[in-house]
């Protein structure tokens, strides 16, 4: 595997899931890196109610077998921050220890798994196997940006609420706006929280002042745009999540991935941190929309000021700046640029014939791409193979110079899933080059 600084930076924080038992407070255990994401579980007098279940039930059977080395009190209830796979999917290995156990979740639970079954839309499935990096050799994969490169058995990550037919796991109580857990005595508040769902929900623990957020944070730069495909993640709505979160002056934050910070000052720095940050470039992409600009522009002008892009909660590691401004744009205009000349664009084969035209036809246009790589320039080189693709012209090698572009990216970018999408993607490509 090629080493960059893109490389490097990405390894740097592995040990922010590498397993580990914490325990946060008197009756709050965490368990982190057992899985793709961070679960909890929360210790009552005569009970324990787990806020997660993890995603592979092997993998959370034996975060349940380090629970029983601080408590033998049964696990009672389970409380799903959102209905993501990678948080529910360790439901089974709860039921077994539990048949009877109360499950919770927001009445909106699943929402977006059923959005894309309704539309049909199964391509998700596909580019959300490209984005995880399933498809690769591991010496492709460093981590997810968040979490651990675990290769889940088939349907692992694919069961449960909202991705698969196990409705044993599905929430067998719901609340809409504002709801009270009380089992095992244990009292857990949990409200509606729209951020990186609409069913995303905040848990808190008033008795020993515990938040928990689910995936509205982690320790990286928010996914507000998910490259595997997603409805618009209202980013107003996350940013009100975040601050709600604050209102709460907790002790204690659990974050849906990564580890959890304790201290009353170092949790309001986290959380006013990724607060400033997410309203920054919100509002900087709504200021630029009003000026006129295109996303392709804010995409590239719309940064974080330079003691926000420093800072560690902030790194580029699962979400990406630029997507968020253009899925800002496109949430809250929706595709149309504002530029007459994007209203009916040419055809991609059509315009690339046209350039190919100007620049002296499709072998230039090749040439010109090899060029560009061997000067380092693998966008440029990239995007005119596409236009030699497009052209059906010496098709083949175009496929594999770009493969090798992309690859390229993909080494120099830090966002593990736009890694993994890149590579995942030149893999396919040198594949369809070589059939004839």
């Amino acid at each position: 595997m090629t080493d960059t600084a893109a490389s490097a930076r990405l390894r740097s924080i592995d040990h922010l899931f590498a397993r580990d038992w914490i325990q946060l407070s008197e009756r709050v255990h965490v368990a982190v890196g057992y899985g793709v994401s961070t679960f909890s579980f929360v210790v009552g007098d005569t009970g324990v109610v787990a806020v997660d279940s993890g995603s592979v039930p092997a993998l959370s059977t034996e975060a349940i077998a380090e629970l029983r080395n601080h408590t033998d009190l049964p696990i009672v209830g389970l409380v799903y921050t959102h209905g993501h796979p990678d948080h529910t999917g360790g439901a089974p290995a709860f039921l077994d220890e539990n048949p009877d156990i109360e499950i919770w979740g927001n009445v909106r639970f699943g929402d977006e798994a059923r959005r894309f079954a309704r539309n049909g839309a199964s391509i998700a499935q596909v580019r959300g196997k490209r984005q995880a990096g399933f498809l690769l050799p591991p010496e492709k994969r460093i981590n997810n940006g968040i979490a651990p490169a675990i290769y889940p058995k088939a349907g692992a990550l694919a069961g449960g609420p909202g991705g698969g037919p196990d409705r044993r796991t599905f929430p067998t109580e719901t609340f809409d706006a504002n709801g009270v857990v009380e089992l095992g005595g244990v009292t857990l508040e949990v409200t509606s929280n729209p951020g990186e769902t609409q069913d995303q929900i905040m848990t808190w623990f008033a008795q020993d002042r515990v938040v928990f957020a689910g995936d509205n944070m982690y320790r990286s730069w928010p996914n507000l745009y998910a490259i595997r495909g997603t409805q618009y993640r209202d980013v107003r709505d996350w940013c009100e999540s975040v601050d709600r979160m604050r209102e709460l002056k907790a002790e204690h934050l659990v974050l849906g991935h990564t580890t959890p910070f304790s201290g009353a000052a170092e949790v309001d720095e986290a959380i006013g941190t990724y607060s400033r940050a997410m309203w920054h470039v919100y509002n900087a992409t709504i200021e630029g929309m009003n000026a006129g600009k295109t996303p392709d522009e804010l995409a590239h002008e719309v940064t974080l000021p330079r003691d926000l892009a420093d800072n560690p909660m902030l790194g580029e590691y699962y979400g990406n700046v630029s997507w968020s401004v253009r899925a800002i744009f496109t949430g809250v205009l929706g595709w149309f640029d504002g530029n007459p000349a994007s209203m009916n664009p040419l055809h991609p084969a059509d315009r690339s014939g046209r350039i190919a035209e100007l620049a002296g036809g499709p072998d230039v246009l090749f040439e010109r791409a090899q060029a560009a790589m061997e000067g380092g320039e693998a966008q440029w080189a990239a995007e005119l193979c596409d236009m030699v693709i497009a052209l059906d012209h010496r098709t083949a090698e175009a496929k594999n110079l770009k493969a090798d572009a992309i690859d390229e990216l993909a080494y120099n970018l830090v966002t593990a899933t736009g890694r993994n999408y890149l590579h995942t993607s030149a893999q396919e490509l040198r594949e369809a080059a070589a059939t004839p």
